[in-house]
């Protein structure tokens, strides 16, 4: 853990950063205001990672510990308000690869992959933490094994689209919907349009975004930078404005703002490139933006907000080298 004067010196950026041109009347969009600061590192180097805000901290759970493709069940637990770590408890199922969506103070992590990624073994399970128990409890499987979908929770539903089959190499358009209100099974909605893999799932203004990917493991040519929203009322899909540039592992970095904006960060580019970008999606205005870029580049990062800041942690600066470095952007 830092220094007790790192802390008070993080303080004080904080607080510059939020004050920062007040008195103004900047565009809400406009990237002067916000910046990245280096915090203590997660305990664990990794990439790939799966991540997810519980009460105001931040979860960096399993993913890859090497160039071989190890793999870890464990969880560490950041808490920025102390910039410290503590150890969590071990992942039920899958390591890497699975949708992660909050339920109010608990969540749910669906489908992904089992051991070494090479090995190919995906899985339809699925797991909730429950916070009053402080436990992990089964739920009911998907239809069919999966690895890295977009994933998000419209509502009281969870959505489930794209990724990887069974098989764990053939891309697929399949969409799953499961109520969580009502305790029914899952379901089956419309394919998505663009079957890929490893984008990016979000929820935002009652509609469901799957945020680019790419096909296949085609990391050098394959990327994909489609950008398409699902209405429930009218079970349609609908192509909005794609991103600048097309990317996959983004599954654990792309994010809601509080206005309703999506935000990717990073993610690997053509020529199995990390990119170092930070984008913001604008559903109302259908335009993509900047932020200011990371540090570095980091592809497989995990980036989360909370309150009025990003956190990102982990990833790889390379293609597959572990980090543990990490980031908080203030302020939004």
């Amino acid at each position: 853990m830092k220094s007790v004067g790192f802390a008070v010196g993080l303080m004080a950026w904080m607080v510059g950063c939020s004050d920062a041109g007040k008195g103004d009347s900047p565009s809400p969009s406009e990237p002067k205001r916000f910046a990245w600061v280096e915090v203590t590192p997660c305990p664990v180097p990794r990439f790939e990672a799966l991540g997810v805000v519980v009460a105001g901290e931040l979860w960096v759970m399993g993913g890859f510990l090497s160039t071989k493709l190890d793999v870890t069940r464990r969880i560490d637990i950041y808490d920025p308000r102390t910039d410290s770590w503590r150890l969590g408890p071990e992942l039920p199922g899958a390591e890497t690869h699975a949708g992660v969506a909050n339920v109010g103070e608990d969540f749910v992590l669906v489908g992904g992959f089992i051991g070494n990624v090479l090995d190919r073994v995906t899985t339809a399970g699925m797991w909730r933490w429950n916070a009053a128990s402080a436990s992990f409890v089964a739920g009911p499987d998907l239809p069919a094994a999966r690895a890295g979908t977009a994933t998000a929770l419209v509502g009281s539903t969870l959505h489930v689209a794209g990724g990887l089959a069974e098989d764990g190499n053939t891309d697929t358009g399949d969409h799953f919907t499961l109520e969580l209100a009502s305790g029914a099974g899952w379901a089956t909605s419309v394919a998505l349009p663009t079957p890929r893999n490893h984008g990016g799932g979000a929820a935002s203004g009652g509609l469901f975004y799957a945020v680019a990917g790419r096909f296949r493991w085609d990391e050098t040519s394959g990327h994909v930078p489609d950008l398409h929203a699902f209405e429930p009322r009218t079970s349609s899909w609908q192509a909005r404005a794609p991103m600048p540039l097309g990317r996959s592992e983004i599954g654990a970095s792309t994010l809601v703002l509080s206005d309703g904006r999506l935000l990717t960060v990073g993610g690997s580019v053509f020529g199995k490139k990390p990119s170092d970008e930070v984008l913001v999606y604008d559903p109302r205005a259908d335009v993509w933006s900047a932020l200011a870029p990371l540090p570095r580049p980091l592809k497989g990062a995990i980036a989360a907000r909370i309150g009025d800041q990003i956190i990102v942690s982990s990833g790889s600066p390379t293609s597959t080298d572990p980090s543990a470095m990490t980031y908080v952007g203030c302020c939004l």
